[in-house]
């Protein structure tokens, strides 16, 4: 297991790499399992056994979906989670909100958890496209209002997505980017000057060797984002079976250059930002420019003293202002709705 500040292994990226090459996927009762081990040691109950599974099969790749409903919802939030993890790892956060009247979906993206895909292989557009077929599916068969929340990429997914114009109620960004603004290479451990001369040359390499893996602490220094109980994010990168430790190539080329589908001003969608003032990877003032730049219904979230994993470890600090916002836009989106008529 990989200690705490040091260098990337290579050796255990490719061991990670066989292991999932062969598993493909864990199966539920696998994952649950995996959840019961690591909760157990971050002193968390493992509320992933509440959830109801169903896969979606129609449109793409096999997604994995997770269900929770209390009954007589106000709307349903559907959840995207960070890069090269699973809905169920959010579990926490997800049982909060349904404790607080709002029906849940999480999914897995492709190539995530239990969903189908190469291990972590995707772009941008195929994340966002996975988020839209979720959505229309729920629509489809629970209806009412819809949510869009993620975490990390997550986050950047459920953004680009409003940046479509998703027809949903709001959209809650644990982190968000414009990933074709030259400032978004400050998102990586490599220096931005490297980054940008290098972008081109892995947009090249990407073409010719798109599915080549390369492992995410080689871009992401996760060492530094603490995890409660587990140590930080590296260490949980490489012991949660059920976590993808590496992307490919194709992957990062979309992650260092993907244009929004409009500009920041003008996104429509609510959007309410979340941001732990001790985050990493994502520096406070790029978090705060972004949303200088929305038009739309708005609010930023900033949690002085919080890391990056704020929405899998400290749920009960921002739960309040998460729902506070989203009963503001369903109100809102009545009001609208009444005055039209």
């Amino acid at each position: 297991m990989p200690e705490r500040g040091a260098p990337v292994r290579w050796s255990t990226v490719a061991r990670a790499y066989a292991r999932q090459a062969r598993a493909s996927t864990l199966g539920r009762a696998e994952l649950l399992a995996e959840l019961d081990r690591s909760q157990a040691q971050r002193g968390r109950p493992n509320h992933a056994r509440r959830f109801e599974p169903e896969r979606l099969e129609v449109g793409g790749p096999s997604l994995a979906l997770e269900h929770l409903d209390p009954g007589d919802a106000r709307a349903t939030v559907v959840f995207s989670p960070g890069t090269n993890a699973y809905a169920l790892l959010y579990a926490d956060f997800l049982v909060a909100l349904a404790g607080r009247g709002f029906r849940v979906v999480g999914y897995d993206p492709r190539g995530h958890g239990r969903s189908g895909g190469a291990r972590g292989s995707y772009t941008l557009p195929e994340l966002v496209d996975d988020l839209d077929r979720v959505v229309r599916h729920v629509s489809r068969s629970i209806g009412g209002p819809i949510v869009v929340a993620g975490s990390s990429q997550g986050g950047i997914a459920c953004f680009y997505y409003a940046a479509r114009g998703a027809e949903v109620a709001a959209a809650i960004c644990h982190n968000a980017a414009d990933l074709a603004d030259p400032e978004s290479f400050r998102l990586t451990r490599i220096p931005p000057r490297l980054s940008r001369r290098a972008a081109p040359a892995l947009r090249a390499l990407a073409r010719i060797a798109p599915e080549l893996p390369v492992p995410v602490t080689a871009y992401l220094d996760l060492a530094r984002e603490p995890v409660r109980g587990l140590g930080d994010s590296r260490r949980a990168l490489y012991t949660d079976r059920a976590i993808v430790p590496f992307v490919r190539l194709k992957t990062l080329a979309s992650l260092s250059r993907e244009p929004l589908a409009r500009p920041v001003e003008q996104i429509a969608v609510p959007i309410l930002l979340l941001h732990g003032g001790e985050d990493s990877i994502f520096p406070r003032d790029y978090i705060e420019r972004l949303y200088d730049r929305l038009r739309c219904p708005k609010r930023l979230a900033l949690y002085e003293g919080l890391p990056h994993y704020l929405i899998v470890d400290h749920v009960e600090v921002f739960l309040d202002d998460v729902v506070r916002f989203l009963d503001e836009q369903l109100r809102a989106a009545v009001a609208a709705g009444g005055a039209a008529r």
